[in-house]
């Protein structure tokens, strides 16, 4: 769960590492393998994406208390 800023960065960063491992891995195994050896990965970008999502759905404190 995402609790601040930094380390909704951090997930990004993880998001980004995992694309470009998938992207790479595509390129270098056959179809079987790259479904197999994907699907975890898939399943763990999901779940990254889910937590940016729902950390930028809401706002935690107000903007007087943030300034404060």
């Amino acid at each position: 769960m995402i609790t601040n800023d930094t380390q909704l960065h951090q997930a990004q960063e993880n998001i980004q590492t995992i694309w470009r491992f998938l992207e790479a891995a595509r390129e270098t195994h056959p179809p079987l393998d790259y479904q197999r050896l994907a699907a975890p990965y898939l399943l763990q970008l999901q779940e990254r994406q889910q937590e940016v999502v729902a950390y930028l759905s809401c706002r935690t404190s107000s903007p007087e208390t943030d300034s404060a």
